[in-house]
């Protein structure tokens, strides 16, 4: 069943090239959404380990404190480059674009990214450190494979 063109749509079919800009500005709305969740899930993790930094500190164990504090300073930094990263699509005055199978790459870097993020999520609680921090250098590598993969395009 087709709907009725409300009149968006038609003063949009009146503009040459704006359905392109309409799909690109749906890829960037998703990738801010995909980075917006990927930020709150390293919030929420980053909110365990300052539970972890109360705990030691209770216990007054100030080597356990340090390497949390470590963790939790490293988490907060990645918080930032996933916030602050290139979106997922090309500028609309750019003389190179996308290609769909680029397109897709870079999906599958951010799959990549939101499963990595969310492993994490799920063991800073029962993990050791040393565990933790593999992880999270896991997820820091994805999105430096991201940004370089992104700026190619630029």
């Amino acid at each position: 069943m087709d709907r009725k063109k409300n009149i968006f749509d038609k003063i949009g079919s009146l503009i040459p090239g704006y359905g392109g800009y309409a799909e690109r500005e749906g890829r960037r709305n998703c990738d801010k959404i995909l980075r917006e969740e990927i930020i709150t899930k390293l919030s929420e993790t980053e909110k365990t380990i300052y539970e972890q930094m109360s705990e030691a500190l209770k216990q007054k164990d100030k080597e356990q404190l340090f390497n949390v504090e470590e963790i939790r300073k490293e988490i907060n930094t990645f918080i930032s480059k996933v916030k602050f990263a290139p979106q997922g699509a090309t500028a609309f005055f750019t003389d190179r674009q996308i290609k769909e199978d680029q397109l897709y790459n870079i999906y599958q870097i951010d799959l990549d990214l939101a499963e990595t993020t969310e492993h994490l999520r799920n063991n800073v609680s029962s993990s050791p450190l040393s565990e933790i921090k593999k992880i999270l250098i896991s997820s820091q590598e994805i999105i430096s494979k991201r940004n370089s993969y992104i700026d190619e395009f630029k």
